[in-house]
């Protein structure tokens, strides 16, 4: 884990980041807003204080690190602008539903999700990583979700254990693969579950949604789920990140082709829109998958304004 540096030692990367803010759909849509957040970050991480915050106007509270690490700043910055999935959370999530969390870090789609699906809901967040585990209990408990159920395990395609790599991704080193390469600094011995066998443990009742943020691990969890996948076709949100997949000497479309396979279908979330898609994104973003029998009206059914958060 970095150690926290003083805004004068850290400003480049500060302004690297707010660079890239300039250009963000949160900064669009409340500019003063999200420039007088970054001020106020840059004064709790100078006086080394993580204050307690609102993630969205539903009232879920939330608290980070007080440093300059991505997850920390656009957390803070830009609340649940901070990616097009998490700001649209209510078109995959329903009063009742059950949400798989599989990466769930500190919890921001775990707490926005929590509240969606309400007190008849069921969100499961699997984090591994022993720090930002501990801060997701914390942000729970903060929350007095009670529907939350927290897995101190990886999702893989086996039960077992295996190392999971603290790797730097965007000069965070809270993100966590099982999959090794250059950039990782360090890692732990964790224990790993497939989400079939995570499914029969919990008894769930089915899932309807899955976000899957897991560093280029999702082939590996998509091989563990088969089961549920193809009895319950759950929506399925997950990362692309072709740079480090490249890097790594691995495939960018072996959680494509997987999905593909069982009748899944794919989207790009644009300005609170689902857009059809037919290959794999080049840049890094995230797609969202749905099966051809349970999402075929989607595009028509998900073209919601972004009024509601």
């Amino acid at each position: 884990m970095n150690a926290v540096t003083s805004p004068t030692s850290a400003s480049p990367a500060f302004l690297r980041r707010l660079r890239r803010l300039l250009t963000h759909p949160g900064f669009r849509a409340e500019p003063l807003l999200v420039l007088a957040r970054a001020a106020v970050w840059l004064g709790c991480v100078a006086l080394k204080r993580s204050p307690r915050f609102s993630l969205t106007s539903g009232g879920e509270q939330l608290r980070v690190p007080a440093d300059l690490r991505y997850t920390s700043v656009t957390s803070f910055v830009l609340r649940d602008w901070s990616e097009p999935e998490l700001r649209e959370l209510h078109q995959f999530v329903s009063p009742g539903g059950v949400f798989i969390d599989a990466g769930a870090n500190i919890g921001l789609y775990t707490l926005k999700a929590a509240r969606l699906a309400g007190q008849e809901g069921i969100v499961v967040a699997v984090e591994p990583g022993t720090t930002a585990a501990d801060r997701l209990a914390a942000n729970v408990a903060m929350n007095r979700f009670a529907t939350v159920r927290l897995v101190r395990k990886a999702l893989s395609d086996r039960n077992g254990t295996a190392v999971l790599h603290h790797v730097s991704a965007g000069g965070d080193l809270q993100a966590f693969s099982l999959l090794g390469d250059s950039a990782t600094r360090d890692g732990e011995e964790v224990a790993t579950v497939t989400l079939d066998t995570l499914v029969e443990e919990l008894k769930l009742p089915r899932i309807d949604c899955i976000k899957m943020d897991v560093e280029g691990a999702e082939p590996m969890v998509v091989e563990g789920a088969r089961r549920s996948l193809e009895r319950w076709h759950p929506t399925i949100l997950f990362e692309v990140n072709s740079a480090i997949l490249h890097r790594r000497g691995e495939r960018t479309d072996g959680c494509w082709e997987r999905l593909e396979a069982m009748g899944y279908r794919f989207w790009r979330l644009q300005q609170g829109r689902l857009a059809p898609i037919a290959e794999v994104p080049s840049d890094f973003c995230n797609v969202v998958a749905m099966h051809e029998a349970a999402g075929a009206e989607a595009p028509a059914t998900a073209a919601l304004a972004s009024e509601v958060n």
